[in-house]
């Protein structure tokens, strides 16, 4: 048994990036037997600088139906899934891998926040991540309210997992994990430090088709026949707070802007203050954030409780 094993997902024509490489050198030099499960469509291209064992595994669907996969098949203490596209704070990355696993934790994860993109539907997604990873997320594990984990990376213990989540696929397996964790009240490190960043949405429609598919995966999670009471609740809270609450923040700043409207300019001010506090150059983003980015909130709320429906 090997203390860790790499998982990455290559779609279509996509190439491993040298960067996961020497993620998985570095951590070769410090666990013994580290080796990379690599999910392919289509033959990838060999890689002849990494220092450990890759097994090239052809399978489409979800990248939650190949974590399950893998926990199904592997014996190692924990997996580590990286996504593709991510650029790393490899140091900060390391230090991740070694708090959960001195810690023995089941569940571990770091911020992940956007690269910097000069444009504006990228900038407000900077945004959204900056509040989603510095605010929202850690605010609601702490309530123990929690149900999400950053998808982009994160460690899995195997045997807190393998053969206990919910069998119905999702695009949303960093939901399907969370929710699981926090039924089942695991322990979870959660590092204050950005481990990755993502390259964001760069067009309305890319960000738009991102929010339809994040609909659909969140109906995928409710219509899963295991749900309790306690499930539902919890899925209930993450969309209140992640999607609805936005929605009506904007429409109580529509309506006290006729009546108080330098109170409501004090108040984006300041909401753009603490969003942006880790990242001052995103601050002119965060000022327009909460007023322009509900509309794709709406969006998911269409497809959730409108197309959902009817299909």
């Amino acid at each position: 048994m090997a203390e860790l094993t790499i998982i990455t997902y290559l779609r279509g024509e996509e190439r491993l990036t040298s960067e996961l490489v020497e993620i998985g050198n570095q951590l070769h030099r410090l666990y013994c037997g580290v080796s990379m499960k690599l999910y392919v469509e289509s033959k990838p291209k060999i890689i002849t600088d990494a220092e450990f064992p890759i097994h090239i595994i052809y399978a489409s669907g979800t990248k939650y139906r190949k974590i399950l996969c893998t926990l199904d098949t592997t014996e190692d203490r924990y997996l580590l899934s990286l996504d593709n596209d991510i650029e790393a704070n490899i140091p900060a990355l390391l230090r991740l891998v070694k708090r959960t696993l001195d810690g023995h934790y089941d569940l571990g994860w770091g911020r992940i926040h956007s690269r910097r993109v000069s444009n504006f539907v990228s900038s407000l997604v900077e945004v959204d991540k900056l509040l989603s990873h510095t605010v929202l997320r850690p605010l609601l594990w702490r309530l123990h309210l929690g149900v999400t984990i950053p998808g982009q990376c994160f460690l899995l213990k195997t045997d807190s997992f393998k053969g206990r989540l919910s069998a119905t696929d999702t695009f949303l397996d960093d939901l399907s994990i969370g929710l699981y964790a926090a039924k089942h009240h695991l322990r979870y490190c959660y590092m204050q430090e950005v481990v990755a960043f993502e390259l964001p949405s760069y067009s309305f429609a890319t960000l738009w088709k991102q929010r339809i598919r994040w609909a659909t995966g969140f109906r995928q999670s409710l219509s899963c026949g295991t749900l309790g009471k306690k499930d539902r609740r919890l899925l209930w809270i993450h969309a209140f707070f992640y999607h609805l609450f936005p929605i009506i923040h904007v429409v109580a700043l529509a309506f006290f802007a006729m009546k108080i409207p330098v109170a409501v300019f004090g108040w984006l001010c300041l909401v753009a203050l603490t969003m942006a506090r880790c990242n001052p150059k995103a601050l002119a983003a965060a000022f327009i954030y909460p007023v322009a980015f509900p509309l794709f909130h709406i969006g998911w709320c269409f497809h959730v409780f409108y197309v959902g429906r009817k299909k």
